[in-house]
């Protein structure tokens, strides 16, 4: 099974970095978990006085490649 890395980038630099990955059976399934992930994401910049706005999630495949990139501006248009 393929393993991509989830990061989270706050203008442009590494915020979080993942170095160990997870697998998934493909791509849409890594952004799935992730869209849902994210979402929790929100209430920890909160606690920490970031504005989520300031970041972005990337999924990048075992060859390094990011694969699927997403502002967190989007995830506030997703919902409304």
């Amino acid at each position: 099974m393929p393993r991509f890395f989830v990061h989270v980038r706050s203008n442009g630099h590494c915020w979080s970095y993942d170095e160990f990955g997870l697998d998934f059976p493909d791509v849409e399934t890594a952004r799935r978990r992730t869209l849902r992930a994210a979402h929790d994401l929100i209430g920890v910049f909160a606690a920490r006085g970031q504005d989520p706005r300031d970041h972005a999630v990337e999924i990048e495949n075992e060859a390094g490649e990011v694969v699927w990139h997403m502002p967190f501006s989007e995830l506030f248009l997703r919902d409304l």
